[in-house]
């Protein structure tokens, strides 16, 4: 098996995948989110601090679940997340994995955080599906990622300030919300009447690239805000039906308008903000539409978890992509690339 190592942001997470077969055996995580939530975000470097002492914690709870007198005997290699992520926090998987792969003389794999993500669509899969394109959703990233193979990414549209899940956070602290913004801004959402969400302007709408931008929506929201002090919770619900609303017909006319001209049998939707119950619903009516198969990650490991790093691990591990321990280092940046033309 291997042990897999996830610290990208907030959550700490390891996991066990058994090699042979895909399946994982044990996963753990410790969420962040109490101490974070009186910011209204991460702190990168309260979220360091909550690693180095998180970690530790879920690595004995590993040993005990292998148990015997030598529990990291059965493991056969070290997988890491090394990028894109926030550098103090990667910093503390890094060390860990590090640390392990010297003393128990096992190889290291680097795992790029948003293959992972596309992995999380395989958990407990013997194999993965090729060509697929999926469309990422979370705190840090908006992306739609074409895959031939596990070795042949790329990215086709991204956003043009920031992520969807950043946006439901500030939008949730616009409103004086809870942290992560997602969950609220959806509960509070599903509290307003069918046709009576907040009107707010469709980003892009007269642009034909293919990209994602939510600044302009998360600016039409704070002017709503502004408008009326204080709150009542009918406008809440309203402004929140109309942002989640506006924020998904956003992301159906990107996705239809790839739709149209890619050849796509196998559309995934992964990360944190694929939980959102609407925007599944809403991306699996247009899949319909276009008669392509629609592939959502289990809501357990739509946000961060080690388990999709393990899962991209073995997969690394079977194509023997194992990375020196004295030059590994973390990366803000993604390895995937982006389309030209």
């Amino acid at each position: 098996m291997i042990l897999s190592i996830e610290s990208s942001c907030d959550d700490s997470s390891l996991a066990l995948t058994r090699l042979e077969d895909s399946k994982l055996l044990w996963h753990a995580k410790i969420s962040q989110e109490q101490e974070h939530s009186a910011h209204g975000g991460v702190v990168p470097e309260l979220a360091s601090r909550l690693h180095a002492h998180n970690l530790p914690l879920l690595l004995q709870r590993a040993k005990e679940f292998l148990g015997g007198k030598t529990p990291f005997a059965p493991l056969k290699a070290i997988a890491i997340t090394t990028r894109p992520g926030l550098a103090i926090t990667l910093l503390e998987g890094l060390m860990m994995a590090k640390t392990l792969a010297l003393s128990l003389k096992l190889p290291l794999i680097s795992v790029d955080h948003l293959k992972g993500h596309l992995y999380s669509l395989f958990i407990n899969q013997l194999h993965a599906r090729f060509p697929l394109s999926v469309l990422l959703v979370s705190g840090g990233h908006t992306l739609i990622i074409e895959a031939d193979s596990p070795t042949d990414m790329r990215i086709i549209a991204k956003s043009l300030d920031d992520s969807l899940g950043e946006s439901f956070d500030k939008v949730a602290r616009m409103l004086g919300l809870g942290y992560p913004g997602g969950p609220e801004v959806e509960k509070c959402a599903n509290l307003c009447p069918a046709g009576e969400q907040y009107p707010l302007p469709l980003p892009l709408k007269q642009k034909s690239a293919l990209a994602f931008s939510f600044s302009g929506l998360k600016n039409a929201v704070r002017l709503a805000v502004a408008k009326t002090q204080p709150l009542s919770q009918e406008l809440q619900a309203q402004i929140c039906a109309g942002f989640q609303t506006t924020a998904c017909a956003h992301l159906l006319h990107k996705v239809r308008a790839y739709l149209e001209h890619a050849r796509v049998r196998c559309f995934g939707l992964v990360g944190g903000v694929s939980a959102n119950a609407y925007i599944r619903t809403q991306l699996e009516i247009l899949c319909a539409q276009f008669g392509v198969e629609l592939l959502c990650a289990p809501l357990e490991f739509c946000t961060d978890n080690a388990a999709m790093i393990g899962r991209a691990g073995v997969e690394s591990y079977h194509n023997e992509e194992f990375v020196d321990l004295r030059t590994l280092d973390i990366s803000p940046h993604t390895e995937i690339l982006e389309s030209v033309g």
